[in-house]
């Protein structure tokens, strides 16, 4: 990344802004689908525990069985991330990143709009064309 980017330095803000907000909503989020994924497969396990299941019967348990045990792995290692990321995370929360981030993405977004209308008054030249299109509007 080009630090001299004003675009790159924007969006790479907001992407830290994002990923410092989002870490609690996705981990709420994980640990719902996560409770899910065990819900799914104790009903599954009840199926084979209560049913009388013939062979093509216990292969289709099988498989869907395997399919909801890879997706709640799936889960469990996104939950390991996060819990990993948590401490770092927690770190700058506690001194104010969040809030710095958004004052910085703010003030750029700022320096962006004034450098796109940027005007010139000249002091002594007048009949200038930048001095014109400045009397114009």
């Amino acid at each position: 990344m080009v630090i001299e980017d004003m675009q790159q330095s924007l969006e790479l803000l907001k992407n830290i802004k994002d990923f410092f907000f989002n870490l609690e909503e996705t981990e709420r989020r994980l640990i719902t689908e996560l409770s899910n994924k065990e819900a799914e497969f104790c009903d599954i396990r009840h199926e084979i525990e209560f049913s009388e299941l013939n062979a093509i019967e216990i292969m289709k348990i099988y498989k869907m069985e395997k399919k909801v045990l890879q997706e709640r792995r799936i889960i469990k290692d996104k939950i390991d991330l996060i819990s990993t990321i948590r401490p770092y995370v927690s770190k700058f929360i506690t001194k104010g990143i969040c809030a710095e981030t958004d004052i910085t993405i703010k003030n750029i977004e700022t320096l962006k709009s004034n450098q796109e209308n940027r005007q010139y008054t000249p002091r002594v030249l007048q009949n200038l064309k930048c001095a014109k299109k400045k009397k114009e509007e």
